[in-house]
């Protein structure tokens, strides 16, 4: 009879253990997944901070390609990993309008030369972090002086604002300032899902 004890409760506890490690299935993922999306809610929200700071002073006239301007926002991105031209972030500062053929022929060009006429066109880019983490959905123009000033934007295709009509309606002479800020999330992720991969965010004055 006691042997019979004995051997009931070694077959229960081995149930327990099985039962244990198909319920870790399951459950350990999940609160990896909620450890994960506790820390990156904190960083998302310094993102947050940094872009919508970035864009407010761009919309200012603070003038970004100057170093003193940008170490200002790798110290506001700090703890972000972003460095004035490395790291695991990226600011990346677009002044964009709208070209009209009035703005053509302002210019000397014919509607024939003017390549950009009746398109969205960033007119000045800076970008602060790692250029090469993230680009902008927007577009990259092929030719930028070093002031952040975009040459010959009226001619160059590259410069076109790609869609931006579908976020912000301009008219000639209207201008947006925009900063899109994207950024590493945190060190690991979870296998097979997006949670600690990438901390985005944009905002436009």
């Amino acid at each position: 009879m006691r042997i019979a004890r004995l051997s009931k409760r070694k077959t229960q506890g081995g149930h327990s253990l099985i039962d244990f490690a198909m319920v870790s299935l399951f459950l350990v993922p999940i609160m990896m997944a909620t450890i994960s999306v506790g820390f990156n809610t904190s960083r998302a929200i310094q993102v947050t901070t940094v872009t919508r700071d970035a864009a407010n002073m761009y919309a200012r006239w603070v003038d970004f390609s100057l170093t003193a301007n940008r170490n200002l926002l790798v110290r506001l991105a700090a703890g972000l990993d972003m460095t004035d031209s490395g790291g695991n972030g990226v600011i990346i500062l677009s002044k964009v309008t709208y070209i009209a053929s009035s703005d053509c022929t302002g210019a000397g060009l014919t509607t024939g030369q003017c390549t950009n006429m009746n398109q969205y066109v960033i007119i000045n880019r800076i970008v602060v972090g790692n250029a090469s983490f993230k680009t902008s959905t927007f577009g990259t123009p092929g030719n930028i002086s070093a002031n952040g000033d975009v040459v010959n934007y009226l001619t160059d295709s590259s410069a076109r604002a790609t869609n931006f009509g579908n976020t912000l309606t301009l008219t000639s002479g209207q201008f947006a300032f925009m900063a899109e800020g994207f950024f590493k999330g945190l060190a690991w992720s979870v296998p097979g899902s997006n949670v600690g991969n990438l901390i985005t965010r944009r905002y436009i004055f």
